[in-house]
């Protein structure tokens, strides 16, 4: 076919812009040249390579004393005394040296011996010493230059020399100035006066074809060996400074990376001392006309060989770079030739578009890009794990990947069969249906998706397919159009591990993974999706946490699979759930005359037959939480929370049995939930407060100590019985936080009572195993200065049933910081005397059930004799609790307790009143 004259005008107006823009590049390199930071960067490099290449020595005029790392190491300190200078100064000057630059900062006053001893050794060299001089920044926000000079009485005895170095704007070092104002007066640079040189103005080029490594340098340790001969410093001038990497005085340099300030200020002395004043003048004119002889010669040789242009540019370019080289190394003349090199660069690719054509290069490109492409694309439906199929409009396969086949079940190829004859009936009905609203509106690209579940010979799998149509318009070459034709594609993806995973997932949502019935959202939604709720009984397994313990939490499992299999084998229940741990709840459907009572029964009796685990019959106890009947309605109340409130009072039942839900005893315990929830606040506002009840020594007569007591005084409620919200506090794990605070202000209070006096605080089992007692303990004391004899500790009998390590730990440890332990109570609990005996205690406080009844109840009396009589033989003290009459202090005293509490003594009262009642001592009965 033949190009169209617009496309044919196209390309030649291509090839030009082309060729206009390498030319415009070429005349834009030859102006600024120099002045574009890229080239720039690259005529720096290319200098560099040429001082490397032409390297020269130093002069030996001037010599180096360098402050290395071994000096350092010998003379041990930093900054040096000045005297040292001093020193180092003295025997420069019987050397006989020349010139010395000591590149050290003298601008802040020393002590006056050695100021005055440093001043006196620059008389003595009669003035030719060299200190430097140098500017910088005047505070920290960069506002401002002060010059810094050396203190006035070392400065009217030696030279000045300005040290400054000013890097270029790449961070290196290339350039030193000759003089620099200060104060309006202009200062020679130390490299000028080191070289005598009479400049005082400008900026010069360091050459660094002076090999640094070529300079007479010295340790100064070796100076001060006595056996160093001196006559080598004759008539040379010396300079002074850091050469240790400690000291920071390094700079970035060309061709050496790295060099000291006092070499760098060497190296520019010697550049005027050896006449190597670097020359650089304005080369416009030269790349101008680099830039014509490179465009003449393109134009010359566009229809000569590649090859032939390339030497002769080449070739030139040699020849500069020869010619710059041989210039900077004999006459310090600085040539620039990168923008050469890019001019040069620009002019090849001009002759390669002069002699190429440009517009058929990049119609062959992109014709073989897009043969590419269509490669690929093939190559990558071919290999795709997705299955995919191809379509023409005729619906039939041009195209299909390999593992279409597998996935369909489909032996052969398909390539030229009909959609129709390969695929499922389901998916061919996506892609007709897709057909179908493509033939309404040829114009627009459709897709459509589904999951499909289909039986591929006796497996079952589940396919994600999406089906596309895009239109396409096919040209002739009468220019006819063929309309409603296109191209189409069905990708199909194997999910049936994916959705395996998702239903697993949507059932473990809804059911419970251990007994395989409901969980509790999935039961409460169940029952709340009826219409006529059903009856609803919560199901407590009776001492499972003691079945986990004793037989292991397997076993435990076991159980609780073999109750939700035994009770989804009551026909009668709708349905079982797990409403957690060891909770089940059935749903039983409603009728007209239901018997709560009866059904409750019926629940309690699935269990009376033993549950056989493991070959092991186990009797398993159940707790059953009833609906609530209005008897006036014979409506039931269906909630899953009511049977659980009416569960938590069958909990109180000894082995199984039933309870209907209360609404007084809900009431109940909706406002301990109130209680559990104000507490925090409450102990934040200051509602909770201490009262102490006084102690008092039989022998005596004296109060010795006092009993902490905790109160609370609710904004709303007034006080709350501490027997209400201690066990609140106890369930909920509030105590610890509690009793962290009741300590601490009991020691608090207790620190401001007389030294013989005792503070007795309660403590509970549950801050012995979960709190940090001793670390809260010391805390308290820490804070309030209460010595550790005076705080005893008062635990329940629960804590001696338990036992445990880390119980006896804690206790030991308290003990050890000489803390007393009083068992609280005595007589209520649980205790046993092998508990007892094992026990690390001071104290056994008998509980005041048995004082109250002791003068009347043999039996009472009988008890406190005994305890008295196991203390005496366990060597523990006793106190006696609720002593409320004289006959109760007699008998309590005539049995020899050591110390009583009670009503007779004093009620709890407040700190400050209990130190009123110590005032009165002896004891004097309360009011």
């Amino acid at each position: 076919m033949d190009e169209p004259p617009s496309l044919i005008l196209g390309k030649l107006t291509l090839s030009r812009l082309v060729r206009l823009l390498f030319m415009t590049a070429i005349i834009a390199i030859a102006l600024l040249g120099h002045r574009v930071p890229f080239t720039r960067y690259l005529d720096e490099q290319l200098v560099s390579h040429r001082f490397s290449g032409a390297p020269r020595p130093a002069s030996n005029s001037i010599v180096f004393l360098a402050i290395d790392k071994k000096t350092l190491d010998s003379v041990g300190t930093w900054p040096w005394p000045r005297s040292l200078y001093a020193t180092i100064l003295d025997k420069l000057h019987e050397a006989d040296v020349n010139d010395i630059f000591v590149d050290i900062d003298f601008s802040t006053p020393s002590t006056k011996q050695e100021d005055e001893r440093l001043g006196s050794s620059l008389r003595d060299a009669g003035g030719g010493v060299i200190l430097p001089v140098f500017k910088q920044q005047a505070s920290a926000d960069g506002k401002g230059i002060e010059a810094t000079k050396p203190i006035p009485l070392l400065a009217e005895n030696a030279w000045l020399g300005s040290a400054n170095m000013y890097p270029d704007s790449d961070g290196l070092l290339r350039r030193f100035t000759l003089g620099d104002a200060y104060d309006g007066d202009v200062i020679q640079s130390a490299a000028a006066l080191l070289s005598k040189s009479t400049l005082a103005s400008g900026t010069l080029r360091i050459d660094f074809s002076i090999a640094p490594s070529s300079v007479p340098t010295i340790s100064l340790k070796d100076l001060f060996d006595p056996a160093f001969d001196l006559t080598r410093l004759n008539g040379r001038s010396i300079v002074i400074g850091s050469y240790a990497s400690e000291l920071k005085d390094i700079f970035p340099v060309p061709v050496y990376e790295q060099l000291s300030g006092p070499m760098i200020h060497i190296l520019a002395a010697e550049t005027l001392l050896q006449d190597r004043v670097l020359t650089e003048f304005d080369q416009s004119a030269l790349l101008l006309l680099a830039a014509a002889i490179i465009l003449l010669t393109v134009l010359t040789l566009k229809r000569r060989p590649m090859a032939i242009a390339a030497c002769l540019l080449f070739s030139l370019l040699l020849a500069g770079e020869a010619a710059a080289f041989l210039l900077q190394k004999h006459s310090g003349v600085v040539v620039y030739t990168a923008s050469c090199w890019l001019l040069a660069l620009f002019g090849l690719l001009l002759l390669m578009t002069e002699k190429l054509d440009l517009s058929r290069l990049i119609a062959d490109i992109a014709n073989a890009e897009k043969r590419n492409m269509r490669r690929l694309l093939g190559k990558i439906v071919v290999e795709s794990t997705d299955g995919i199929l191809a379509f023409d409009h005729r619906l039939n396969v041009f195209e299909e990947s390999r593992s279409v086949q597998a996935m369909l079940g489909i032996t052969g190829e398909l390539r030229g069969k009909e959609l129709r004859e390969v695929l499922p009936r389901d998916l061919f009905n996506l892609v007709d249906r897709l057909v179908d609203t493509h033939s309404t509106d040829t114009q627009l690209a459709l897709s459509s998706s589904g999951r499909f579940s289909l039986l591929i010979g006796k497996k079952a799998i589940c396919l994600d397919a999406v089906a596309t149509i895009s239109p396409v318009t096919q040209r002739f070459k009468a220019g006819t159009e063929r309309a409603g034709a296109f191209i189409g594609s069905l990708v199909i993806r194997d999910v049936t591990a994916k959705q395996t995973y998702e239903d697993r997932l949507k059932y473990l949502s809804e059911y419970d993974d251990l007994t395989d019935v409901m969980n509790r959202r999935t039961f409460g939604d169940y029952v709340a999706a009826h219409e006529a709720p059903p009856l609803v009984f919560a199901i407590g397994i009776h001492r499972l946490s003691v079945v986990n313990t004793t037989m292991g939490r397997d076993f435990g499992d076991k159980l609780l699979k073999a109750v939700a299999a035994r009770l989804k084998a009551v026909g009668h229940f709708l349905e079982v759930g797990r409403l957690g741990g060891d909770v089940f709840a059935v749903a039983i459907a409603a009728t007209p005359d239901d018997d709560i009572a009866a059904c409750a029964r019926a629940i309690v009796d699935i269990f009376e037959t033993p549950l056989e685990i493991d070959k092991t019959l186990i009797s398993v106890g159940v707790r059953v939480g009833a609906p609530c009947v209005d008897m006036a309605t014979g409506h039931h109340e269906g909630s899953i929370e009511q049977a659980e409130q009416a569960l938590e009072e069958a909990k109180a039942i000894p082995g199984s049995g039933w309870r209907a839900y209360d609404p007084a005893a809900a009431l109940r315990q909706f406002g301990a939930r109130k209680l559990e929830h104000a507490m925090r606040e409450s102990l934040g506002k200051g509602d909770f407060f201490l009262l102490y009840q006084p102690q008092i020594d039989f022998a005596s007569g004296a109060v010795v100590g006092a009993e902490a007591l905790l109160r609370w005084q609710h904004p709303e409620h007034g006080i709350i019985s501490p027997a209400i919200f201690i066990p609140i506090a106890e369930a909920n794990g509030f105590i610890c936080e509690l009793g962290k605070w009741a300590l601490l202000e009991a020691c608090l209070a207790a620190s401001r009572w007389p030294e013989q006096l005792s503070v007795a605080v309660n403590v509970t089992a549950i801050q012995l195993l979960r709190g940090n007692l001793v670390e809260e303990v010391d805390a308290a004391l820490e804070a309030s200065g209460l010595s550790s004899s005076r705080l005893h500790l008062e635990i329940t009998e629960s804590a001696m049933v338990e036992h445990s390590a880390p119980i006896l730990k804690t206790i030991e440890k308290l003990r050890k910081k000489g803390i007393t332990i009083a068992l609280d109570d005595f007589g209520t609990g649980y205790s046993s005397l092998s508990y007892l005996a094992g026990f690390p205690l001071d104290k056994l406080k008998i509980d005041q059930s048995f004082v109250r009844k002791m003068d009347h109840d043999p039996q009472s009396f009988a008890i406190v004799q005994a305890v008295k009589s196991l203390a005496v033989g366990l060597g523990l003290a006793v106190v006696a609790e609720g002593v409320e009459t004289e006959r109760e202090a007699e008998l309590l005293k005539s049995m020899g307790c050591e110390v009583a509490q009670g009503y007779l003594y004093g009620r709890p009262q407040s700190s400050s009143q209990l130190v009123s009642l110590i005032a009165r001592q002896p004891w004097v009965k309360a009011a």
